[in-house]
């Protein structure tokens, strides 16, 4: 997607809050012996450390949320459109603080975020400029970002050509 104004930004993601609402559930099958592996490589990479605050964008169900626990973090924030969503990570990590919002929108603290997480997610941003001036306001120097997809660019690509809202690549 090129620039896009306020109203195509919120137009955007009321389509993606409702198409997420209503496919939640599919979301909470168990994922497959190579997938879970992908998902082991992606938790592994920004090298979490104890104590640290890690923000999982687009979290949907949490299904990164097990990788991200293993390394013993201080914080583990979730941020997703869906509320359906969010009930599930409610659900199934108490602990995990939640908050139902556009990441473009986000409002932690400045340099209060150590990893960040976008799983599966990237090419649903509305608005990836200001979405990424928001990230990096949030990180803390020395802070790490970990854009990935566990199923690969072909799946993403496919998905760009079938879903009914914008995705891009």
């Amino acid at each position: 997607m090129g620039k896009i104004d306020e109203e195509q930004r919120a137009y955007f993601n009321e389509q993606q809050r409702q198409a997420f609402d209503q496919a939640y559930q599919y979301f909470l099958a168990p994922l497959p012996a190579d997938v879970l592996e992908r998902m082991a490589r992606i938790g592994a990479a920004p090298a979490i450390q104890a104590g640290e605050t890690v923000l999982d964008v687009g979290t949907g169900t949490g299904a990164l949320i097990p990788q991200i626990q293993g390394y013993r973090p201080g914080r583990i924030v979730a941020c997703d459109l869906s509320g359906k969503m969010l009930e599930q990570v409610a659900e199934r990590y108490p602990a995990v603080e939640r908050h139902q919002c556009d990441i473009y929108d986000l409002a932690l603290p400045a340099e209060s975020v150590d990893v960040v997480f976008m799983n599966g997610m990237y090419g649903n941003i509305a608005d990836k400029d200001g979405t990424v001036r928001n990230l990096v306001r949030m990180l803390r120097p020395g802070g790490r970002i970990v854009i990935s997809h566990p199923e690969g660019r072909a799946y993403v690509e496919r998905l760009v050509k079938q879903d009914p809202y914008p995705i891009t690549p």
